[in-house]
């Protein structure tokens, strides 16, 4: 009988550790789809149609483009973390699945927030609502970690602390990063999103550090 229902109790942790790992992906996948919405096309396009016209349009999408960019690419980034995390994760339980779907939808919302920042690109509360949506969803998945990780309280103990420590400070550097860009919208700078192109430079460094 015990054997049977630690079996069934298995089966149902790895049927949750699936499901949460399906809906992730679903909700990456259609929120960094639906980032290429922010590109939209002025309705007058279809009266005016000239070569001077065009490129006037899409030097005036340039906010919107850089955003759709970071905010893919940054998506991108988060979705690994996340799928690395999951590997790591024996058997989720309610915590760690509510923290999970809390961080999912900051995910969602982040197609709006991008959105938001390209159209109102020439006042820091655009910048602002951009940067704190991947604060936010860069702590959640930084929780997230921290408490499956605690006391290898969700994942096996064969986990290495150094790389435990490791993905710690990795997923701390986009809130770091988008803490900074906050601050430089808060003194009045309009490129405050533009600290996100160090993203690589401070991800090798981590990676050099703690690797």
């Amino acid at each position: 009988m015990t054997e049977e229902t630690n079996g069934s109790e298995g089966s149902q942790s790895h049927l949750i550790k699936g499901r949460l790992e399906a809906l992730s992906d679903g909700i990456f996948a259609f929120a960094m789809t639906l980032l290429v919405i922010s590109l939209t096309v002025p309705d007058k396009a279809t009266l005016v149609s000239s070569n001077a016209y065009a490129l006037q349009v899409l030097i005036n999408l340039y906010s919107g483009f850089m955003h759709y960019a970071l905010a893919f690419l940054i998506l991108g980034a988060f979705w690994l973390s996340q799928h690395m995390q999951f590997h790591s994760v024996r058997t989720p339980d309610k915590i760690f699945t509510w923290i999970n779907l809390v961080t999912l939808m900051f995910v969602a919302l982040l197609p709006f927030s991008s959105s938001f920042s390209g159209a109102f690109s020439g006042v820091p509360i655009g910048a602002m609502v951009f940067e704190l949506n991947l604060f936010v969803i860069g702590m959640g998945l930084s929780l997230q970690w921290w408490y499956a990780t605690d006391g290898n309280r969700l994942t096996e103990s064969t986990l290495k602390p150094a790389y435990i420590r490791k993905v710690r400070f990795r997923n701390l550097v986009v809130p770091a990063v988008s803490l900074i860009g906050i601050l430089f919208a808060l003194s009045g700078n309009t490129w405050s999103s533009a600290i996100y192109m160090t993203l690589p430079v401070v991800y090798y460094f981590v990676e050099r550090t703690f690797g």
